[in-house]
């Protein structure tokens, strides 16, 4: 197996020759990149490296195996079959997969810590409920000071006033539906991983609508 192979060696070209004797001296995985490096100050250029590898992949002296879109290769053992290369070649296969499916696992991960901290900076669902029932509470006392002003003469209360009502109205008004957001964004969060329905979740944790309060539309 030697002789064979010290006379495939003289009757290569000298770039593959050169290729070749590198990867069998060196006997581990490389890229073309990698060869190219360790070859240049021989004069071989990136081109003539791949050209040489190819050649010998399809000669059977280097056999080639993809490491996610790179391409690595290797030399054939002497003493190897094309059996021992094709069960190489399935567990190469199987280790990218389970390399792959680690990676989905990470990203997963990283991606439920992020959805824990977002959780984590905003109100507990009992903290929620009392902010959003007492700007409920708000809203109502304002608008009904608002309407009743608003059917009072025109000269017990002067432009000025109206305008503060106003403002302070819209102020709050503006609280309440960013609050009222961020309780709907929790609760939605809740429901991803909640078996039951919106409307039996409410009624478990004692949700209050707008709509089941008679609360007007802002």
């Amino acid at each position: 197996m030697r002789s064979s192979e010290n006379t495939y060696r003289t009757n290569m070209g000298s770039d593959k020759k050169n290729v070749y004797d590198f990867m069998a001296t060196a006997n581990r995985p490389f890229s073309s990149n990698d060869v190219f490096s360790n070859l240049q100050r021989q004069g071989i250029g990136k081109s003539a490296v791949e050209k040489a590898l190819d050649q010998l992949v399809k000669e059977d002296k280097i056999f080639m195996k993809l490491n996610g879109k790179q391409k690595i290769y290797c030399v054939v053992q002497p003493d190897s079959t094309a059996e021992d290369q094709k069960e190489i070649q399935l567990i190469d296969e199987e280790l990218a997969k389970t390399t792959e499916a680690l990676r989905e696992v990470e990203r997963k991960y990283k991606q439920s810590e992020i959805e824990v901290k977002t959780l984590q900076g905003t109100y507990s669902t009992e903290e929620a409920k009392r902010k959003v029932s007492e700007m409920e509470k708000i809203v109502s006392e304002l608008k009904s000071k608002l309407d009743k002003m608003s059917k009072t003469s025109g000269n017990v209360v002067s432009s000025k006033d109206k305008e503060k009502v106003k403002k302070e109205y819209e102020t709050v008004t503006k609280e309440y539906r960013k609050r009222k957001r961020m309780c709907t964004d929790i609760l939605d969060s809740i429901l991803e991983n909640c078996p039951k329905p919106k409307k039996a979740l409410f009624e478990e944790i004692g949700i209050e609508t707008d709509e089941s309060v008679g609360m007007p539309k802002l």
